[in-house]
């Protein structure tokens, strides 16, 4: 699976997703008490024409997580997406708190720019207990070492000029095992990709919960549009095509280390009205299920024109 690209390629794109990783963590994950509840993100990813959503969820979860005991620790998170961002603009983070009981933790967060709610999300938190347990195994897959990174590939098809939105650099390592979003051939909308930051992160649960939920937003589309004759070029572009995530749902079954390699499994079981539906699985390296996602997008033909920017 090993590919051959110029070392200058991946010693450049290594650089420029370390700084991408450190600034999401020093920056775009900060967010400052605003008085009761109330929290702002004053830094916002630029590498997306809009808000990731991917970035708000993890926002979210950092402005939600501190109105929690420490003890307890996220075991889902339920979003709609309702309007596009302003990747230039700060966002407000609202949290209400729902219920605190002797296990659980749940609330309820809204991002808001000028007044405006772009995501509102439930995220349920809970303190450690026992009980059952099982889990589907690991699918096999190459180590994520005979995989090429997803920026490298980029960098060298498009001689160092990849496309806007394409996203590199991504602050996480992406390595595709099977389907990559540009291939010419369809899919059979099953994908198996490796992630990881790739340098040595702080002992913080919550930290760590916030990168993959960051990360569970960034490849959710790909099994959908991979089955059908869509140009991911176009798509990103928004040339003939306006696409959006609608919600997501998110489950953190176990602690997951984010700097150790996780590999994500996920699939489009259905597609219908114009809508993708999309699931995962994430895997630690010795074959721990340690989450779950599901995802449905929204697409549509928009003739050659510019979409305006209000959402679906």
């Amino acid at each position: 699976m090993n590919r051959e690209i110029d070392p200058a390629i991946r010693v450049a794109s290594r650089s420029a997703r370390i700084a991408t990783l450190r600034r999401l963590l020093d920056d775009v994950l900060r967010v400052e008490p605003q008085g009761a509840d109330q929290f702002l993100a004053p830094q916002t990813s630029d590498i997306f024409d809009r808000v990731y959503g991917g970035q708000m969820l993890a926002q979210a979860l950092m402005a939600a997580a501190a109105t929690v005991s420490p003890e307890r620790s996220l075991h889902s998170a339920h979003c709609y997406f309702l309007r596009l961002g302003d990747p230039s603009t700060s966002i407000r983070y609202r949290v209400e708190r729902l219920r605190d009981t002797r296990t659980f933790s749940n609330r309820l967060v809204r991002a808001e720019q000028d007044g405006a709610c772009l995501m509102v999300v439930t995220l349920s938190f809970s303190a450690p207990s026992k009980g059952f347990a099982h889990q589907w195994p690991m699918p096999e897959a190459p180590p994520p070492e005979a995989c090429a990174s997803r920026d490298d590939l980029l960098l060298a098809q498009h001689q160092g000029n990849p496309p806007e939105n394409s996203g590199v650099p991504w602050p996480i390592d992406i390595r595709y095992v099977d389907h990559r979003p540009w291939d010419e051939d369809a899919s059979e909308g099953r994908n198996r990709i490796w992630m990881r930051a790739e340098t040595p992160l702080p002992d913080d649960p919550t930290l760590h919960a916030c990168l993959l939920l960051y990360g569970s937003d960034l490849t959710m589309a790909e099994p959908i549009i991979g089955r059908h004759p869509i140009r991911w070029e176009d798509l990103i572009a928004a040339r003939g095509f306006f696409g959006a995530s609608l919600d997501h749902s998110f489950w953190l079954h176990a602690p997951v280390r984010c700097d150790d390699w996780i590999l994500h499994v996920q699939e489009s079981s259905r597609a219908a009205n114009g809508r993708g539906f999309a699931t995962g699985r994430f895997y630690s390296r010795d074959g721990v299920l340690v989450a779950s996602v599901a995802q449905e997008i929204f697409i549509k033909s928009t003739g050659g024109e510019t979409p305006d920017g209000k959402g679906a």
